[in-house]
């Protein structure tokens, strides 16, 4: 039972690889046949070939051939346009029944000109545009981050510490004014040196007896203790002037503007040092952004920057550089740079991001082409010294005539300009769209060029 099925699977795999054989064998046939009749068809006599129908097919193609060759133009030889360096010194066919094409003298009598008729050049899309000398502007575009102008930030903070009794600035956001009431504290040692002083008070206006004088330091120390300990000056009139103790003292705010924090709550002990609040000036803001090493020649203190917000499109902000940090980031090979802006409406805000821009005008007129007129091949040479960015751009020396020309790159600029130091004159028509088509002519033509010089090497061999 088990030996059949067996059997049975042994003959169907043998029907399977004999007919994969057949098919195999069949292809190879079809295409050696199809070579032979690609290699013998073109030297075949025309008798034969009519025999085999084969030589309407080979006279359509050398007459096509023959007929791609325009009037008046000479030819240098013809080409293949599917067998790379297959040349020939007169119109036919190739080995696989193509017809060849044409390539005429003019075409490479200059080997640094790509000629292309007007027809040509219209399909190619060619447009040019002239080289100009005039201003040039460096540009820098990065995005910045909006943060507190350091300078503007101030902490509240007791020298003593005591309980909290009441708080009159009680949230994160408030406005405070410089002078405004902030909270009482109640505090032993505060207490203590406001009895000392009130007792230096009456000592100082009761008689004294003859012969009795009381020195500075039992009159003022009380009221230095205060002042160093940054009581206002309000509360210690307050205690001259009622001239009794009460429990807490009030500290108002030293500081204009925001409360950014707030670490105090009623009830709670604050030490001395601790920080009550953290009260911002946001009239005026910083704004950091990072530029790269190669950017450095474009930045310095003092020059005028700008500043747009992406929820108010088309509206700008004018600002100043104050400061560029001495050190490279090791991570990201950047260096940071400061910003500042004024910001009386308050439109910038703390950790905002926004879109900044960095301009140096050029001290003298520069040549600038279009950005899309060159060709940057990456390279770079060492030029007077200088290492130099090297391109290439085609410029128009004829009508449909197009000159490769090697420039030497410079910084890309504001408007879609490029700085060029050398390679382009102004007033010379550079090509600003279809360069990279132009470029494909000048490479076939570097490749006929290239034949012509083994057709005539083999013709020379051969004596013919």
């Amino acid at each position: 039972m088990t030996q059949q099925p067996k059997h049975t699977m042994r003959q169907a795999l043998a029907v399977v690889r004999r007919v994969a054989v057949f098919l195999l064998l069949a292809l190879l046939g079809t295409l050696c046949g199809m070579g032979l009749r690609a290699w013998a068809v073109p030297l075949m006599p025309p008798a034969v070939a009519r025999m085999l129908g084969e030589l309407e097919s080979l006279e359509s193609n050398k007459t096509n051939g023959a007929a791609a060759a325009a009037e008046g133009r000479e030819v240098a030889f013809w080409k293949s346009s599917m067998i790379p360096n297959f040349v020939s010194p007169r119109p036919g066919v190739d080995p696989m029944n193509m017809a060849l094409m044409p390539v005429y003298m003019d075409e490479l009598t200059d080997e640094s000109l790509i000629t292309l008729s007007p027809e040509v050049a219209h399909n190619m899309g060619v447009r040019t545009v002239p080289v100009e000398f005039g201003e040039a502007t460096r540009v820098i575009r990065t995005i910045g981050e909006v943060d507190y102008a350091e300078p503007l930030l101030g902490d509240v903070t007791l020298k003593v510490g005591g309980w909290v009794e009441e708080l009159f600035v009680d949230y994160v956001g408030q406005r405070v004014a410089k002078g405004e009431a902030l909270f009482t504290v109640y505090s032993p040692r505060l207490f203590a040196t406001v009895e000392e002083y009130l007792l230096s008070l009456d000592k100082k206006s009761a008689p004294r007896t003859k012969g009795f004088s009381l020195t500075v330091d039992e009159v003022f120390p009380a009221y230095q203790k205060l002042r160093y300990w940054d009581v206002p000056e309000s509360e210690i009139t307050r205690f001259k002037s009622e001239g009794r103790l009460t429990k807490a003292v009030q500290f108002n705010s030293p500081f204009d503007g925001w409360v950014v924090e707030k670490h105090a709550f009623r009830g709670m002990y604050m030490g001395p040092g601790e920080r009550y609040y953290r009260i911002a000036d946001l009239s005026t803001m910083w704004v950091y952004v990072t530029i790269f090493e190669y950017q450095l020649d474009d930045v310095h203190v003092g020059q005028p920057t700008k500043l747009s917000l992406p929820y108010r499109p088309g509206e700008v902000l004018e600002g100043k550089v104050i400061y560029i940090y001495p050190y490279v980031d090791p991570k990201t090979r950047q260096i940071r740079v400061r910003l500042e802006f004024p910001n009386p409406d308050l439109r910038l805000k703390p950790a905002m991001y926004a879109d900044v821009v960095l301009e140096t005008r050029l001290p003298d007129k520069q040549v600038l082409a279009p950005l899309d007129a060159v060709i940057d091949t990456g390279t770079q040479k060492e030029i007077e010294g200088e290492m130099r960015h090297i391109g290439y751009a085609y410029v128009e020396v004829g009508k449909g005539k197009f000159e490769p020309r090697e420039v030497q790159l410079g910084a890309e600029l504001e408007g879609g300009k490029l700085q060029i130091l050398a390679g382009l004159k102004p007033g010379e028509k550079v090509v600003v769209s279809g360069q990279f088509q132009i470029d494909s002519e000048r490479r076939v033509k570097e490749a006929n060029l290239a034949m012509l010089m083994q057709y005539r090497g083999a013709a020379k061999a051969s004596g013919n």
